[in-house]
Parts: structure tokens; C-alpha cells; sequence
């Protein structure tokens, strides 16, 4: 059987909130915004690809505790997208105050990389191809 990754999943204490933000952001699209399990509101949406982002609610009662986003870390690290302008892309980040968690390093194969926090405490990498 071959698998596939269906989708990212967030936690959020506001799920619009953080969706909106990977709107301004990553240009992704909210599908929808329903309870799926009881007591929680997800939002789901496009992220211009076969992977989709969904971000829910807490359940009442549930743990406040908020991992810091940060490299190296066991468990789910972080997730990545791709970008034709990683430049540009940070420098749209620091302007809107975005936490930069390690700035733009070319890796040997020629591609260019760099991490920022998102909504959430989430880590997020950019990633840039080489130049062909």
C-alpha cells in the first residue's frame, strides 16, 4: 500500500486567526471552518498542493502549554514550503515583525534555506531550489 501525507495539523487558540494569517502570508485558501470533533472548530485549507493545512480549536479543558518554536527539537520539528524568492520572502516577514529563527543559509546543494515562527509557536521552513 503506498501512503501519502494527507495533511498538516495546528492547534491554535484562535483557528481563524492563524488562518488568516497563512493567507496574508502563503497564499493558502480556507475549504472550510466546521466542528469535525465535538467541542472543536477546524479550519481547513488549501495550501496550493496535495497536502492540506487544518487548524483546530482546543477542546475545553485542554493544556495551555505552548512549545516554543525552535530547530532540533524531537517530535514534529517543523514544515516547510517552497518559495521562488526566499529573499524577498524574509525581508516581507522582518517587515511585518515575523520571528526570524535562522535566517537565510545556502545549503551545498546550491538551494537556500531559512525558518520563521508562525501563529502558534509553529516552525516553519522556507526553501528555495538551487538555480538551474
Amino acid at each position: 500500500m503506498a501512503y501519502l501525507i494527507n495533511h498538516i495539523h495546528i492547534r491554535a487558540k484562535d483557528p481563524m486567526v492563524s488562518a488568516a494569517w497563512y493567507e496574508k502570508f502563503f497564499d493558502t485558501k480556507v475549504l472550510s471552518s466546521k466542528e469535525v470533533m465535538p467541542g472543536t472548530i477546524t479550519v481547513t485549507m488549501d495550501t496550493g498542493g496535495p497536502v492540506r493545512l487544518n487548524i483546530s480549536s482546543q477542546v475545553s479543558g485542554s493544556s495551555d502549554y505552548e512549545a516554543p518554536a525552535e530547530l532540533n527539537t524531537l517530535g514534529l520539528e517543523h514544515f516547510g514550503f517552497s518559495t521562488d524568492d526566499i529573499e524577498a520572502d524574509i525581508c516581507e516577514f522582518e517587515n511585518h515583525g515575523v520571528r526570524i529563527v535562522l535566517p537565510i543559509t545556502e545549503v551545498g546543494s546550491g538551494a537556500k534555506l531559512a525558518y520563521i515562527e508562525g501563529p502558534d509557536h509553529v516552525l516553519i521552513e522556507l526553501v528555495q531550489s538551487a538555480a538551474k
